[in-house]
């Protein structure tokens, strides 16, 4: 079973610079990196028999651009942009997955036959999280202890736990969210002894139940 549970954090105004910097770094990659790959599809997109001069550009064929050719990339997008250095490694990759999974939506149709529209350019402003995959072990991002988060890159913050997390459960991931009234952390948790609820298509039969006010069950 997984549950998320959304809390408050109190960064200083120093982090928040930092987390909005973050933010704004994040967004520019996506914009570059959605950019390649579109550059990319449109130089190599034609029918099979012919190309067309007027809407197709002419010269060489690019080379493939998927999401572990763009995370390669990464090591020479800090040495031409030194301030990515200060974005935890694991959070661009999550950002570049993000873009990976949002063009997977719109090229490659459901079961149902039906796709996701194209990927936007963001505005500033837009992107409005990051995460950190990894909580609470080794080589970890993130790490919360005692109400006090501490985030890599960042610094150390304090939590308002309103209420207690869940006893059993594993934390996975953390997401920092910037919200109008301030900035959250939202904790993805697991606990693999609570079986998870079966898909509808797994669902052979179905029992209807009536709890009604009169008779507890019917």
């Amino acid at each position: 079973m997984i549950l998320t549970y959304c809390y408050r954090i109190l960064p200083s105004a120093a982090q928040i610079a930092l987390m909005s910097n973050t933010l704004e770094l994040l967004r520019r990659h996506w914009n570059y990196a959605l950019g390649q790959r579109l550059d990319a599809l449109s130089r190599s997109r034609c029918q099979i028999d012919r190309c067309s001069i007027v809407s197709e550009p002419i010269g060489e064929i690019p080379q493939r651009v998927n999401y572990y050719t763009q995370q390669a990339d990464l090591k020479h997008t800090k040495i031409l942009f030194p301030d990515y250095k200060n974005i935890w490694a694991e959070s661009q990759q999550i950002n570049l997955q993000r873009l990976n999974q949002a063009c997977e939506r719109w090229l490659i149709p459901d079961t149902s036959g039906k796709r996701g529209g194209r990927p936007r350019f963001k505005k500033p402003g837009e992107l409005r999280s990051f995460v950190y995959p990894r909580v609470n072990c080794p080589k970890a991002g993130a790490n919360l202890k005692d109400g006090i988060l501490k985030l890599s890159k960042i610094g150390e913050m304090p939590v308002r736990l309103h209420r207690p997390l869940p006893f059993g459960f594993v934390l996975k991931t953390c997401t920092i969210v910037c919200k109008a009234d301030g900035w959250y952390c939202c904790l993805s948790m697991q606990d693999n002894s609570v079986p998870q609820l079966l898909p509808l298509d797994e669902v052979k039969s179905a029992v209807g139940v009536d709890v009604g006010l009169k008779e507890f069950l019917t």
